[in-house]
């Protein structure tokens, strides 16, 4: 490694303090594969060490007192002009100047023209760009040329423009030394570029997300960027297949349509590879006639928020809410690129079905240390403006205590407005009696194409007819998953409606009600699987060749048993059935259960292990039959309608956990033909492992296959995602960020306990997802992989309830869960399986201790922390349910 000179590899280790951001920024462009112009980068240190020559402090402590406004004075503006003047009459010191001479010698860049651009340490950031403040100079060639090149970029950092910059923005002149990039020229047949010009992974002016900005203009792109030309405009559209939506243009086209798509393709992975997908990235680029080169990449700066015109100021509200439940994990890079446009249909799912008008481009989804989190304020107003639904009850369905954005006092079904919203609601009422009946269909379209997808042998598919088959899989899963929120409408609807007709005839009770007449249903897929689980434990417990072959860490001995063995059939039955799930299965990065069954066969030990009790069908189902006896004292007359609308309730618990199930066979898909992408970019040596291609984005794959990108690059991009994934995990980030700042978790979710419970220590109050109360110690798990802690009879407390969970709430007297709200998944399979269960309690992982004595009351959402794990026995109590009068 030289000492002042460094190649991009070095760049990536010496960082912003030495290279700047345009250095960093060209250096990581470059580990990652894309085409950039052959040079590196001399370090600021250089600069530095310049600016400490004696003769330069009195008028550096002089300029320190110019304030912003001073950098108009003439006054100011010419000691500026002296200073600058002299930091170009400077020498560089030999060493320095060798190295340089070194240096393109070594990169065959000697009697070549050159750009020897500046690159400040506080530029190219997030929050600060400095575009067009300091100086660059192009076709420099010469070792002589370039060291005055490099001068005029250090006197750049000292004209009134950069000087009010830094006070504008708060930057100590100190923290702004300057680092030099030196790199080739792009030349075309003319020795100049065909045509140059700017991108933004956005629309800058509006802060739109869905769209990619391209200017161009013919021959150098410093015309573009200094505004001294008016460039041609292309808008593209963001996704694939990046078609062009506008285009104006001064004269004949610079670019055919192929090179402009080619263009936004290459921008859309840089906004992926830089900006992680959610920060818009400014690029400068050329393009020399056969392809185009990047010259710079900056986080684009100040962008408008783009939302509902009437609520521009707006806070974002990040939430991840009931999104936690499915993704309670920091996402792989993979799971993110596809799901950052899925997830914004499944929220506005129910609008979207009455067609109301929706922004386009809104950001809806971000991340945060890896979880996804979507904007509380956006979905708020859009259910209250289109069917009245107020930020309150939309906080109840997505998860309980989140903040509310203000709306117009009144009635929001009053007046004209309120009769459109009712006209609306109508609608979306008639586009969900027809969504029950198409649903079906459509999840058995799902499972169809799973089993013939999973039949292909992909390694014989070339990478033109994978990449075909790969969007044919992604694009049945991106139409799918949006039934899972209209699954979730309908059910919410009819439960809603039931609750309302039963409060009337009942008093205040019909919640707890409500939710024990919702045991043991017998159609919700996800408790279907948990209760063969125990189909299994049974089956083992009755043949010692399969309890032997489970009691291994071989997760394959159990195929190693007669094929007539009983429980061999049963499991190869229940992996056909249920194979396709997994825990966290909706990242695409999840092995599946048929792909990895160690899961499973850990908690078929630990159900063997326990001592077998009564069978939980049929506790649910009394706690179904002694809620239904409830129902005789109801007016004879309302009987029968509410005995239709709960099995229209059912019905609905049944079609969302059916739709989960059907996304996650979708996902299954997309992986499997990922995995072969994988392979083949392993076998071509562009990635150490295989399965590393989960760290990859959507777009980095397609451009592998469609041959637009070697593949160069891609362990190194593979390689940082997945540290940075790794270093998430080990983070805890709030539930609810505000303009991104964290707030703190729900006051009132906490509090102390009654006089009346004077056992209590603390009590905590949330979210009463299912009926019943139980007593015992808290078992705290954090992953469901943790599950073989969870003793008979143990409270479960977990952070959110993926499907994954469901075996382990067979073994728990009662569930309690830090986030999720009343129609999570969670909540549906406790109240199938007829658990106590309260839900959203902010903190209470980290408020309680496994061994803690809880008692759960899920009929009115409160739990008690009785006595800490030092002082509480071992025993665990159940309390009979509390039947509703």
């Amino acid at each position: 490694m030289t000492t002042h000179v460094l190649t991009y590899a070095e760049a990536i280790m010496a960082g912003t303090e030495q290279v700047g951001g345009k250095g960093l920024n060209l250096a990581r462009m470059a580990r990652y594969g894309f085409p950039v112009p052959v040079g590196g980068v001399l370090r600021a240190d250089a600069y530095r060490r310049l600016l400490t020559g004696g003769h330069f402090r009195e008028p550096l402590e002089r300029l320190a007192h110019c304030k912003a406004l001073d950098a108009s004075d003439p006054k100011v503006g010419a000691d500026l002009g002296r200073f600058a003047d002299a930091i170009r009459g400077e020498s560089l010191p030999r060493e320095v100047v060798g190295e340089i001479q070194r240096f393109v010698n070594s990169q065959g860049l000697a009697d070549k023209p050159l750009a020897v651009r500046s690159s400040a340490t506080s530029e190219d950031g997030a929050d600060t760009s400095f575009a067009g403040i300091h100086s660059s100079t192009l076709n420099v060639v010469g070792l002589s040329a370039i060291v005055r090149a490099i001068l005029d970029c250090y006197a750049s950092l000292w004209t009134p423009r950069a000087l009010a910059y830094r006070r504008r923005m708060g930057i100590e002149d100190s923290d702004a030394a300057c680092a030099v990039v030196l790199c080739e020229m792009v030349a075309g047949p003319r020795g100049i570029p065909v045509a140059a010009g700017v991108a933004f992974s956005c629309d800058p002016r509006t802060g739109r997300r869905d769209v990619i900005t391209v200017n161009a203009a013919a021959g150098l792109g410093d015309a573009v960027v200094s505004g001294d030309v008016t460039p041609d405009e292309y808008v593209v559209e963001a996704h694939s297949p990046h078609a062009i939506v506008a285009r104006s243009e001064r004269g004949a086209p610079l670019l055919d349509n192929s090179r402009i798509a080619e263009l936004g393709r290459l921008v859309w992975r840089v906004h992926w590879s830089l900006g992680e997908g959610q920060d818009p990235q400014d690029i400068e680029w050329a393009y020399d006639g056969r392809r185009f080169w990047l010259l710079q990449a900056r986080p684009a700066t100040r962008l408008p928020r783009w939302t509902f015109p009437s609520r521009s100021s707006d806070r974002a509200i990040w939430s991840n809410a009931n999104v936690k439940d499915s993704f309670p994990n920091p996402a792989t890079m993979i799971t993110w690129s596809m799901m950052e446009g899925v997830v914004r249909n499944v929220l506005f799912a129910s609008l979207n079905l009455i067609r109301f008008p929706l922004p386009p481009g809104m950001e809806v989804m971000r991340r945060f240390t890896g979880r996804f989190y979507f904007d509380l304020a956006i979905l708020q107003w859009a259910m209250y403006d289109a069917i009245g639904i107020t930020p309150a009850e939309t906080n109840r369905t997505t998860g309980g205590f989140q903040p509310e954005i203000s709306v117009p006092t009144g009635n929001a079904m009053g007046g004209g407005a309120g009769l459109r919203r009712a006209w609306r609601r109508l609608r979306m009422l008639r586009g969900l009696a027809g969504f029950r009946r198409r649903l079906p269909i459509a999840i058995d379209a799902v499972f169809r194409e799973n089993r013939r997808g999973r039949a292909i042998d992909l390694v014989l598919a070339s990478d033109a007819e994978l990449l075909g088959e790969l969007g044919r899989r992604i694009a049945l899963g991106n139409s799918f998953t949006p039934d899972i929120q209209l699954a979730a409408a309908y059910y919410g609807a009819w439960m809603t409606v039931l609750q309302d007709v039963l409060g009337r005839l009942t008093g205040d009770r019909q919640q707890a009600l409500v939710t024990r007449l919702l045991a043991a249903s017998g159609s919700v897929a996800s408790a279907e699987h948990g209760y063969r689980l125990i189909d299994l434990a049974d089956l083992v417990r009755r043949e010692p060749a399969a309890r032997a072959a489970i009691a291994t860490d071989d997760c394959d001995a159990w195929r190693q048993l007669d094929r007539q063995s009983p429980f061999r059939q049963a499991f190869e039955q229940y992996l056909d059935e249920f194979g396709h799930r997994g825990v966290c299965e909706m990242d695409f990065g999840s092995p599946r259960w048929r792909d990895d069954p160690t899961y499973l066969l850990q908690q078929i030990r630990a159900l063997v292990a326990m001592e077998k009790s009564a069978d939980p069908r049929r506790r649910a189902t009394q706690v179904r039959l002694s809620a239904e006896q409830a129902l005789h004292r109801l007016p004879w007359l309302a009987r029968p309608w509410v005995r239709w609308m709960l099995g229209k309730t059912r019905h609905g618990a049944s079609l969302r956990e059916s739709a989960k199930s059907a996304a996650a066979a979708s996902v299954e898909l997309v992986r499997h033909g990922l995995l072969e992408v994988g392979r083949r970019m392993g076998e071509r040596g562009k990635l150490r492992d295989p399965d590393d291609v989960v760290h990859l984005c959507i777009a980095d794959v397609e451009a592998f296959l469609s041959g637009e990108w070697s593949g160069d690059g891609a362990a190194e991009l593979a390689g940082d995602r997945k540290g940075s994934l790794a270093r998430w995990q080990r983070e805890t980030p709030p539930d609810v960020i505000i303009d991104d700042q964290p707030t703190p978790a729900n006051p009132s979710a906490s509090r102390n306990a009654s006089e009346s419970d004077a056992q209590a220590v603390t009590a905590w109050t949330g979210v009463a997802a299912a009926p019943g109360q139980a007593e015992g110690p808290a078992c705290v798990i954090d992953t469901p992989q943790h599950g073989v802690r969870l003793a008979a009879g143990d409270v479960l407390v977990a952070p959110s309830t993926d499907p994954a969970w469901t075996p382990l709430f067979l073994r728990a007297s009662a569930i309690v869960m830090e986030t999720g709200g009343y129609l999570s998944h969670g909540a549906i399979v406790a109240r199938e399986f007829g658990i106590p269960s309260v839900v959203n309690i902010p903190g209470i992982m980290t408020d309680v201790a496994s061994g803690d004595r809880l008692r759960v009351n899920g009929d009115t959402g409160d739990v008690w922390l009785l006595r800490h794990a030092s002082a509480s026995s071992s025993e665990t109590e159940t309390v009979p349910q509390e039947l509703p009068s």
